[in-house]
């Protein structure tokens, strides 16, 4: 049973890292790496002789609640990410709307009347 608790110290560990400004892409290639580590150590199980039938079970039941616990990681990683790139792309929209919402006084944005009207007559 030393291995549950060394497992669950590190997704403990990968959910604290997930927070603290670590790139998303990188965070969820780890917890990828621990689903394939605990996948390979559920199917281990079976040819395990040193643990009785029950002892199995609940092993198996203890892994594949860690790899359930670390795929919802990598959903919950995936939904922020996409909220951050709708927000991005809500404020670029909006900031576009604004711009031509109010022209600026640039001579591209001015509307030219008739010819001669735009004249300066300063001299």
């Amino acid at each position: 049973m030393q291995l549950s608790s060394t497992n669950s110290s590190a997704i403990a560990s990968a959910s604290v890292g997930a927070g603290s400004g670590s790139s998303s892409a990188a965070e969820i290639a780890k917890l990828q790496k621990q689903i394939k580590n605990l996948t390979n150590e559920l199917k281990n199980i079976a040819g395990d002789t040193t643990m009785d039938a029950k002892a199995k079970q609940k092993r198996a039941e203890q892994l594949q609640a860690q790899i359930q616990l670390i795929q919802q990681q990598i959903t919950a990683i995936q939904q922020a990410d996409a909220q951050k790139a709708q927000d991005k792309a809500q404020r670029r929209t909006e900031a576009a709307r604004e711009s031509n919402s109010h022209p600026s006084s640039s001579p591209s944005a001015r509307k030219e009347g008739p010819l001669g009207t735009n004249l300066d007559v300063h001299a």
